[in-house]
């Protein structure tokens, strides 16, 4: 339950002020009210905060509480973007660029740097760092996402972070990217084992051309497991050197 706390005359300017905002910065707060000195606009929304009219997401970034105690996420992918620095990845890219229909609860960010968590009212935002691969992402929507292609090598690459294979195939098979661009990112960034996956798993999506099958499974040698965590069983394709021990591509396991 909730205090009843005083709200003092600046802090209901402030709070006038940030309304209809999904994301209150300490310097537009300071640009909209001018005859405030900057340590009362400061100290105001360190005093909200307190009182749970604000939560503080880090140093100069706020989010207005309604009610008290709970956080307003307008707009998470945003949010995410303001929590860590890098670009909106895996199963949130799937969303974004609606190849599947339920909103993850979970928000994920690729980064360059340190990994990380952080639970913001219902939402979780999870930052993974994936190095010198954390690249391609475009402007779109208000937000950096990885481009639609750069969303299939990144799926691939990583499939715990989009609710595995099987999901990731059937995501794929709604999308209608530029399958020279897909080709590009597995040509520069994919390992030979990452190749033989991907032609495996973009076979099963059913919408990837031939001549781009044929290019991920041309140097493949040796059998490489499909998840190389996973179960030291399963069934072998010979066409990409692919032992499948994930399964469930018609829904079960």
């Amino acid at each position: 339950m909730t205090e009843n706390y005083y709200i003092a005359p600046n802090e209901q300017r402030l709070l006038e002020v940030v309304e209809g905002l999904d994301v209150v910065l300490v310097e537009d707060v300071m640009q909209a009210l001018k005859e405030m000195h900057p340590q009362s606009v400061r100290n105001a929304l360190s005093s909200l905060a307190r009182k749970g009219r604000l939560f503080r997401v880090k140093n100069g970034v706020y989010l207005r509480c309604d009610p008290p105690g709970s956080p307003v996420i307008g707009d998470p992918a945003k949010l995410a973007l303001t929590v860590f620095k890098g670009y909106v990845a895996f199963s949130s890219a799937l969303h974004h660029w609606k190849l599947i229909e339920y909103e993850p609860f979970t928000l994920f960010v690729a980064t360059r740097g340190k990994s990380g968590t952080r639970v913001i009212g219902e939402y979780t935002f999870r930052a993974v760092s994936i190095g010198d691969k954390a690249r391609g992402f475009v402007y779109d929507g208000g937000v950096y996402v990885s481009s639609l292609e750069k969303t299939i090598f990144d799926c691939i690459y990583k499939p715990v972070h989009a609710g595995g294979y099987p999901l990731v195939a059937r995501a794929i098979g709604e999308a209608r990217p530029d399958w020279r661009e897909v080709a590009r990112w597995f040509d520069l960034l994919g390992s030979q084992s990452l190749r033989q996956r991907g032609g495996y798993v973009l076979k099963k999506t059913g919408n990837a051309p031939r001549w781009l099958l044929e290019d991920m499974a041309s140097k493949a040698t040796e059998y490489v497991w499909l998840d190389p965590m996973g179960k030291r069983k399963g069934n072998r394709s010979g066409q990409f050197r692919v032992i499948d021990n994930v399964g469930g591509w018609d829904g079960n396991r």
